[in-house]
């Protein structure tokens, strides 16, 4: 049973009148309730965000030996006289040396400047001691442990201090993430070719980026920048399939900044597949690709790749587990720094404006343009200011690049590769750690076609047929080699031995053991060279020995034997027939011992590259072997040179 007691008005309005106080009391408490659990919601050893308030900013400053006496002299509106700077301190009166430019707004102590690139007004707060610590905590550490020039450039932007370049330079470089993260740059071996472009989204580059997570998966991130103004982005997916990209590319950048001019990838399937082939088309955007095992060939955005993760293996223990969730933080704080190839941020000249970062919400130090009232002073502004970033950054590129290619072609390596030439590939395909592996392919190309100023070549397998495009960098000259598919066209020599008219095959010369001694060839050579007594005759033998010798007669090194044949000619019309038989055998025995010096055998020394019209003599390693001066023809060109000269010189003297 239960028992039913009436309540009295008073009690009634009491339980009201408390159902009204609680319903009052709900935002308040609220907010008092998110007030204490807020540092509950940050990550564990993470501080919320200090923001100074300008007062705070003001006592700072007050509090500052430096700067309070500063504050003195521009409160007063009097410089320092001589007898007061006598008795000043340095770094005040290096501060005082700004007069012009000093400037005090609501009790804060600003210096008034302007950016070297765009001329617009700056108000750098002057730091005090006090406060230099979290400066630099907020444009290095907070800004991704970037470099020297980049966070000097976000300090020149917002503060100013007595010593601020050389404080910059030695915070970065005793920064300890940024010692243990950073490593140096590559060599390579062709010349380098720069890729211009004149305007955003002329040039988009595209590329997969992959670090493991804190979960042991790997995170795949398709890394898109745009090559003239440096603007990167980074979009973590699922996989690296070709509709992820395709999606990324859609909603993330083509609905944000419009459609490009071109895209540029690796051959990576999911780029080359058809769905990015039909998107692009409907877009259209031009496709274009590096050749194969050559990243230099998208070296923006591979150079991105480096940064972004040298600036995620500097973040610290804790926020580098959660590193795919920072992404977006630390390419924006990328976007905001200067460039060092235009002297411009990405976002800068992307949108036309400083885009304002946390250290600025801590300082309160950027002010809006108040020349601009409407819509149509704005646009005019921002295309005046984008104009003249365009240009400047223009030339900046140019100067970049110019002084990016002169170093680097310093350190070039390898010769030129001509068309017809032999190649070996190099050994890309092998998977794993590849200490074993051959460095170079063991089937010998062709070079079909080429392209000199990209130094980009086509060649053709040997052997299959195959065709490929690639880089310089990926080819060894390889002339020395036999082509074993080639047919040997053959013709009589003088001794009845067939040889390849393109090559020497290794089916018509044998093995190496098999191969006559050199002294012995040397030996057979000086006797065809003393079967007559007769000059003309030994010199018709002697020169077709040496076509012989050659191969095609079309394909050797002609103005060499020719030159060797005049002289012969020369030899034989001053001495007699015994002395010109002697002569030529000493000139056959020093063509064979040119050839031995080299290391290899006469018939491998004096090969021409199949199909080439090189008329020049070249060894194993493809070196051109220079023609031999003989004593004998010297002295008798210096004999038959002096001989008149000394007619004269005696008809002088008489």
């Amino acid at each position: 049973m239960s028992c039913h007691c009436p309540l009295s008005s008073a009690e009634v309005s009491a339980v009201l009148e408390g159902h009204n106080d609680w319903e009052a009391g709900v935002e308040s408490r609220a907010v008092s309730w998110i007030a204490q659990d807020t540092q509950c919601l940050l990550p564990p050893g993470q501080c919320p965000l200090p923001v100074f308030s300008l007062d705070e900013l003001r006592d700072r400053q007050l509090n500052d030996p430096c700067l309070s006496r500063v504050l003195f002299y521009v409160n007063r509106g009097k410089r320092a006289s001589r007898r007061e700077r006598a008795g000043e301190t340095y770094k005040v009166l290096r501060i005082l040396k700004q007069w012009d430019k000093l400037k005090i707004l609501d009790g804060v102590l600003y210096r008034v400047t302007k950016d070297n690139l765009t001329g617009k007004k700056l108000l750098q707060y002057v730091v005090p001691s006090s406060l230099i610590t979290q400066v630099m905590t907020g444009i290095h550490d907070e800004a991704g442990h970037q470099g020297q020039g980049r966070t000097m450039h976000l300090a020149r932007q917002r503060f100013f201090w007595v010593g601020l370049e050389s404080d910059v330079r030695r915070y970065v470089k005793c920064c300890k993430r940024c010692v243990v993260s950073k490593t140096p740059e590559p060599e390579g071996r062709a010349p380098l070719e720069s890729v211009r472009t004149s305007s955003p989204l002329e040039l988009v580059c595209i590329d997969f980026w992959t670090a493991e997570s804190s979960k042991g998966r790997n995170v795949d991130v398709l890394v898109v920048t745009d090559h003239f103004s440096r603007m990167a982005h980074a979009f973590p997916c699922r996989d690296q399939s070709a509709k992820q990209v395709a999606r990324q590319l859609w909603d993330r950048y083509f609905c944000v900044y419009g459609f490009p001019d071109r895209i540029h990838s690796d051959q990576g399937a999911n780029f080359e597949s058809q769905l990015i082939r039909e998107l692009l088309q409907v877009a259209g955007v031009k496709k274009s690709r590096t050749t194969a095992y050559h990243p230099m060939g998208n070296g923006l955005v591979e150079r991105f790749n480096r940064t972004l993760g040298s600036m995620i293996r500097a973040l610290p223990a804790r926020s580098k587990e959660k590193w795919s969730q920072l992404l977006q933080t630390l390419t924006f704080a990328y976007n905001c720094t200067a460039h060092e190839s235009t002297g411009y941020a990405p976002f800068y000249l992307m949108f036309g404006r400083i885009p304002k970062l946390p250290v600025d919400v801590m300082f309160g130090n950027v002010e809006r343009d108040c020349d601009i009232v409407d819509y149509d002073k704005y646009v005019k502004r921002l295309k005046d200011d984008l104009k003249e970033a365009l240009t400047v950054a223009q030339k900046n590129i140019d100067a970049s690049q110019q002084h990016q290619t002169e170093l680097y072609n310093q350190k070039t390596k390898g010769r030129n590769i001509e068309l017809g030439d032999q190649v070996l590939l190099a050994n890309k395909g092998e998977r794993g750690k590849r200490k074993l592996a051959d460095r170079w392919e063991s089937t010998p190309y062709r070079v079909v076609a080429l392209n000199p100023q990209c130094h980009i070549y086509r060649i053709r397998n040997t052997k299959t047929g195959q065709e490929k495009t690639v880089h310089r960098n990926l080819l060894l000259q390889a002339n020395f080699l036999p082509l074993e598919s080639e047919e040997p066209e053959s013709f009589e020599d003088s001794g009845g031995s067939a040889l390849s008219s393109r090559s020497v095959s290794m089916d018509v010369v044998g093995p190496a053991s098999d191969l006559c001694p050199l002294s012995e060839r040397v030996a057979s050579w000086v006797e065809r060279t003393t079967v007559s007594d007769d000059p003309q005759q030994r010199l018709s033998c002697r020169s077709e020995s040496l076509e012989s010798l050659n191969g095609v007669p079309e394909s050797t090194g002609h103005e060499q034997f020719a030159s060797k044949n005049e002289c012969t000619k020369v030899e034989s019309s001053v001495s007699s027939p015994d002395e010109g038989q002697s002569c030529d055998s000493r000139s056959s025995v020093s063509e064979a011992v040119c050839h031995s010096d080299h290391g290899v055998s006469p018939l491998e020394a004096i090969e021409p590259p199949p199909g080439s019209g090189d008329m020049r003599i070249r060894t194993r390693v493809g070196r051109i072997v220079k023609p031999v001066n003989r004593l004998i023809e010297n002295m008798t060109q210096s004999i038959k040179t002096l001989n008149p000269v000394g007619g004269v010189v005696r008809s002088l003297l008489r």
